[in-house]
């Protein structure tokens, strides 16, 4: 498999752990009343960036080479930037309702809750639509060549989470998420291999 479509299938993994992380948090404060803001934030700030900035970019350049491989193949796919572009508004829209509980803003639980899911719905959305049509079309259409040009091309920056260059900030998170792991057991395991994080 090209290096560059193991990096986002990987990537798709790790945001589906996040995502869930996320997804307990705000189940949790309807219950309890309690949120782990700090880990909310370190969500918020790897999904404002590492996405956005990294993981997105790399899909657009394979969806520049579906359009000029197989025109029709992209357009059955859609507008991939598009896609990218809603994504984004999402998260800025959670990134201010939590600026928002966290400051001065004025924002009711329930508020803040629709837009966590809005936007946890939004991602899952854009990944079953990646995995099931995206990178299947992508598999189909580009060449071994087209792979190599990929590959070649791709940036050395890894995932400050899950990658090997790990950035301190998000330690709280990896720890949280190393605690969700234990959790579920073996059978939920979401790190296969390498990629089961430890301490």
């Amino acid at each position: 498999m090209s290096k560059i479509l193991e990096i986002l299938q990987k990537d798709h993994q790790h945001h589906d752990v996040l995502l869930t992380i996320l997804e307990n948090q705000v189940k949790d404060a309807h219950l309890t009343g309690e949120t782990d803001y700090e880990a909310v934030s370190a969500i918020v700030d790897y999904f404002l960036t590492y996405p956005a900035e990294f993981h997105h970019a790399r899909e657009d350049k394979i969806y520049e080479k579906i359009v000029n491989r197989d025109p029709l193949s992209a357009e059955e796919i859609g507008r991939i930037e598009e896609e990218h572009d809603a994504c984004e508004a999402y998260i800025k829209a959670f990134a201010a309702a939590l600026s928002n509980i966290l400051g001065v803003g004025i924002i009711t639980r329930n508020q803040f809750a629709n837009a966590a899911l809005e936007f946890i719905e939004s991602q899952r959305r854009h990944i079953r639509m990646e995995e099931s049509i995206f990178f299947p079309t992508a598999l189909r259409v580009l060449t071994a060549e087209d792979w190599d040009a990929l590959d070649a091309e791709l940036s050395d920056t890894s995932d400050p989470i899950f990658g090997s260059h790990q950035e301190g900030r998000f330690a709280a998170l990896r720890q949280e998420i190393i605690d969700w792991q234990n959790s579920q057991g073996p059978a939920n395991d979401h790190f296969p291999g390498d990629h089961k994080l430890r301490l």
